[in-house]
């Protein structure tokens, strides 16, 4: 279809589509055919179990040329990224977004274009940056409201992770002593690899803390207690950025 001049969606499951591997590295990106991945099921499934949770694949994804990962924070988000994708792109990109229901009520607002590759401030602070990825922006909301040094925090969401908004990471680094990176993948390969590396080629010495899915298989369980154990839940992300700032704020 994409050889053809036509805009396919493919719609999977976040780890369904480690199954097609092989096809979107040889059949897709090298041919930077303009394939729309829709990766439900990203991060933390829940009740559909350990089999079902998508959580590798910022890491699998990626190490792959020519290929854009984008994850929205909200239902908004989504709808824009969907449409600037069908607007034409000269290359593939995979969106990951996960399973269950939106928090926006107003979400049927007019379409907007996203400029590949740009992130956004959320929230200004004045000595630590904490970058996101995903819907788990909402509970890095939460987080800073419920942390003492909430003044001091910014927030920004880097929506993707490929490319990496190179430009607003420079001026981050440049303005912040202490950084955290909060995504719900593994912590093998991720975002937070990803500005690392960003960090080491640049030969930026920040303190960087990153918080993620722990290099384990996580088992079944409700979406909420499985956040709690992995920190990911605003209580949880509250507790470890006060931590890793504790004396320093």
């Amino acid at each position: 279809m994409a050889t053809q001049e036509l805009i396919p969606f493919c719609n999977i499951y976040s780890i369904f589509l480690q199954r097609a591997y092989d096809q979107v590295i040889h059949d897709v990106a090298l041919q930077k055919l303009p394939v729309i991945f829709c990766l439900d099921r990203a991060g933390l499934v829940g009740e559909d179990g350990a089999t079902h949770h998508g959580v590798f694949d910022l890491a699998y994804l990626r190490c792959i040329p020519n290929l854009i990962v984008f994850a929205p924070r909200n239902e908004v988000e989504l709808r824009n990224i969907m449409y600037t994708a069908q607007l034409g792109l000269d290359c593939p990109i995979a969106i990951r977004y996960p399973r269950g229901r939106g928090i926006t009520i107003d979400w049927k607002q007019p379409f907007s274009k996203i400029e590949i590759g740009k992130g956004v401030q959320l929230k200004k602070g004045k000595i630590s940056a904490v970058l996101s990825i995903g819907t788990i922006a909402k509970n890095v909301n939460g987080a800073i409201k419920l942390s003492v040094n909430k003044n001091d925090i910014s927030h920004y969401d880097m929506r993707f992770v490929k490319p990496l908004d190179e430009a607003l990471l420079h001026a981050i680094f440049k303005k912040y002593k202490y950084i955290v990176t909060i995504e719900d993948n593994s912590i093998k390969g991720g975002f937070g690899s990803a500005v690392l590396e960003f960090a080491s080629e640049n030969n930026y010495t920040n303190s960087i803390k990153l918080l993620r899915i722990p290099d384990v298989f996580i088992e079944q369980g409700n979406i909420n207690e499985l956040k709690e154990q992995t920190f990911l839940n605003s209580l949880g992300i509250k507790q470890e950025i006060d931590n890793l700032f504790k004396g320093n704020l």
